[in-house]
Formats: structure tokens, sequence, C-alpha cells
């Protein structure tokens, strides 16, 4: 009996072991993994090591330069490296350059930095100081880099894109026959104002859209048969259900004078 418990405590003591030399390895093994994990992370944040050292700048741009990026991104620190960028960082910083809309970002291995930029279009000026852009975006940017002639744009910041889709309505009317839309106004009282060849504005009023687009229509019909070509027009009030007035910019001794038509 008492050799068959001794045994028993051998083979106990045996297991006991087996299991206690099972735990010491696991453990080595989470250490081993750890401090190869931990030399690993060093070495992919290391700038040294893994450096960024290729900025590759994509994207059709009329108006931003390469030198301007750079020099947005000089504000990142120059201890990170390819993996420990923060692409979403670039992106911020490369978006405050005024002439960029949107930027994308991505890493390519093993040492690039790729930026592709969406440039503002702009569509014209916005209360002399800013921009329009063709999403109906107020933006400020360097206005000295435009060389196309660009209408201007007068109104409230909230009602940039229904002057913009007032301007895209209105340009075939009147391109259509010939006249340039110079400037396109909105008052705070929603009444239009337009301005085309020679400083000639049109006033339009408290109108819809269809209303709007209607008397430009009757103006563009009449004008030619109507409006005497030798008189210089000081503006055509179109505010009238069937009809118009023209009021003739002065000639040296005249009195003010309107025309109903």
């Amino acid at each position: 009996m008492i050799a068959k418990l001794k045994k028993i405590t051998d083979r106990i003591a045996r297991a006991d072991h087996v299991f206690w030399a099972g735990v010491m390895f696991f453990i080595l093994v989470i250490i081993g993994i750890g401090f190869v994990s931990n030399v690993m992370y060093r070495q992919l944040m290391d700038t040294q090591s893994m450096p960024v050292s290729t900025l590759a700048i994509s994207g059709y741009r009329q108006y931003s330069s390469d030198q301007e990026i750079q020099q947005a991104l000089e504000k990142l620190s120059e201890n990170e490296s390819f993996f420990s960028l923060n692409v979403d960082q670039v992106k911020g910083l490369v978006e405050q350059i005024p002439w960029v809309a949107k930027a994308s970002v991505r890493r390519k291995w093993p040492n690039s930095l790729q930026v592709h930029i969406t440039e503002q279009v702009p569509v014209g000026y916005w209360n002399d100081d800013y921009l329009l852009s063709s999403s109906a975006d107020i933006f400020r940017a360097d206005q000295s880099r435009i060389e196309a002639t660009l209408p201007r744009f007068y109104g409230d910041s909230d009602a940039a894109a229904t002057l913009l889709d007032g301007y895209q309505a209105l340009l075939p009317l009147l391109n259509s026959e010939g006249f340039v839309l110079n400037e396109i106004r909105l008052s705070g009282r929603q009444s239009w104002q337009i301005e085309i060849n020679n400083n000639v504005i049109l006033i339009l009023g408290r109108v819809n859209t269809v209303m709007r687009n209607a008397r430009v229509e009757r103006f563009i019909k009449v004008y030619k048969h109507v409006i005497k070509p030798e008189r210089a027009i000081n503006y055509v009030d179109l505010r009238y259900d069937t009809g118009f007035a023209v009021n003739w910019k002065l000639q040296p001794g005249e009195k003010a004078n309107n025309e109903q038509g």
C-alpha cells in the first residue's frame, strides 16, 4: 500500500515539473516575441531606417505649385518615418493651401508619399476680395494667377449656390446673342441685377427662376429692334410685366431721360 502511494506521489511530482516547465517556456516565448516586436517597431518607426524620401504630386493644376505643397509639408516633424507618418495630417496641411480644394494622400512602399491634388476651379470674383468656385465654394486666393476674364458676383455668403445657378442659366441666353455677362448681383431682399456689355445694367427685381430668365429673354428679343444703338444705356429696368424702361447715359447738356418700351 505504501509503495503504491509513493508511486502516485512521484507521478504527481513529475507532472508538476512538466507543467511548470511548460509555463516557463510559454513565458520565455512571450518575452521573446515582445522583444522582437519592440525591435521591429523601433526599426520601422526610425526615420533613419525607413525615411520618406520621395514626394510624388499628381492632379491637373493651374494655380498651385509644387513649392507651395512642399512648404506646407515642412510643418511635419523631421522624425517621421514611412510608417509613423500620419496621412490625415498630411492631407490637412495640403488642403490649407488656398487653391487646393481636396487632397488624397497615400504611402507607396518603400519610401514614397503620393499626394493627389484637386484644385479649386474659379468661375468668378466674389464680393471683389474672394473667389467663387465651380462647386459654389467661396475661397480666398491669389487673384493675380488668374489669366482668364471672369465675371463678378455680389451677394451674401449663403447665396453663393443660388447666384451660381442663376449665372449658369443666364449665360447661354446672353451668349447666344453676343452679350457678355460681366456681373451678377443678388441683394439681401432677393432682388436680381446683372451687368452686360458696355456696363449696361439689367434690373430684374425680385423674381423666381422662370420669371428672371423670361425677363432677360424679353430684353434680348427687343434689344436690336427698340433700343437705339447710337445711344449709351445706363440701365434697363425689366421689373414690368410686359415691357421695360431704358435709362440713357447723359450726353453733355442733357437731362435725365427714361424711355419705356
